[in-house]
């Protein structure tokens, strides 16, 4: 499936669109912004001929995923960012948008549909306006913005596992946990680099102005606020952990506690049932003649079993 171009430019203070042919025409009248969708080697090519991108770049850019970056070339920085997407089965994927960002012009390119770009594009303001770096901080912007939910989804599970657990724990909580944890780290391998590419931005004051990075900072504010709740509730998962555990032995001590008290019970009626099962009659009391001899060893059995419940109960060992 060949690759869709779609140029965007600003003309008398109105965002104009077009395709690939319009690009000479515009590149002059000011700030462009060149989205691509499905990228393949001759719209790319094309469009490195036009901006003098460098081939590495352009090669990334065919290769997926990638880990969010950035890297300088002469012309441009190229940028790969990842924006996470919480699918139905409690499954992290990621939509990934390669950028290249120079003087004059932005390119985006990503496979498939793109929300945060669609965003963007359906908010009417004229961001490119004030230039590419201003609409690469639009797009950023919006970008974090998708990590909130994933993080708040994830706090919400793990609050409703902790709650469980205190009631009582299962495998089922155990499962979920470590899905949960599995989610934290894969949050965590893409928040971090992502902050490492916005501080890397104010090495490059040519291609982003001073006041575009400020702007910028603040893109890295809510990274750090993301990833300062990943490491939250990452250890609040092993928290919930240790309460699992915790759980279980006392479950299993307990069981072992009660299992004790019985064994202890039937410890002497054992005895007792095992004399009286002997062969030998002479000298046995209660004699083995007497009508009542039967009654008699069932009920101080019965008389033991219960002197000892309540001997327990009082030492609270049950």
């Amino acid at each position: 499936m060949p690759a869709t171009v779609t140029v965007r430019w600003m003309e008398s203070g109105q965002l104009r669109m077009g395709g690939l042919d319009r690009l000479d025409q515009v590149r002059s009248s000011g700030p462009v912004w060149v989205d691509v969708v499905d990228p393949d080697i001759d719209a790319l090519t094309a469009l490195g001929k036009e901006f003098s991108l460098h081939q590495l770049a352009l090669e990334d850019c065919l290769r997926f995923p990638q880990r969010p970056k950035i890297d300088a070339y002469p012309e441009s920085l190229f940028l790969v960012w990842l924006v996470p997407r919480m699918e139905p089965d409690d499954r992290i994927s990621y939509d990934e948008l390669d950028v290249f960002v120079g003087s004059g012009f932005l390119i985006t390119s990503h496979q498939g549909a793109s929300p945060v770009l669609d965003d963007v594009f359906a908010s009417g303001d004229p961001v490119l306006a004030r230039g590419a770096e201003w609409a690469l901080h639009a797009v950023l912007d919006r970008a974090v913005d998708d990590v909130f939910p994933a993080v708040d989804y994830v706090a919400e599970q793990l609050d409703g596992i902790e709650d469980e657990l205190l009631e009582r724990a299962d495998d089922g909580q155990l499962h979920r946990l470590y899905t949960m944890k599995r989610l934290l780290i894969a949050l965590h391998k893409v928040v971090g680099p992502e902050r490492d590419v916005v501080r890397a931005m104010a090495r490059h004051e040519t291609l982003i102005s001073q006041e575009a990075y400020l702007y910028f900072q603040d893109v890295g504010d809510h990274l750090a606020r993301v990833a300062d709740s990943v490491d939250t509730y990452r250890d609040v998962a092993s928290g919930a952990m240790d309460i699992y555990l915790s759980s279980v032995n006392n479950r299993m001590n307990a069981i072992m506690k009660q299992l004790t008290v019985v064994a202890t019970i039937f410890m002497p009626l054992t005895l007792i049932s095992g004399i009286y099962g002997m062969n030998l009659t002479v000298g046995m009391w209660p004699s083995t003649a007497a009508v009542w001899s039967f009654g008699a060893v069932i009920a101080s059995m019965l008389a033991i079993a219960v002197g000892m419940l309540w001997l327990f109960k009082r030492r609270n060992w049950w």
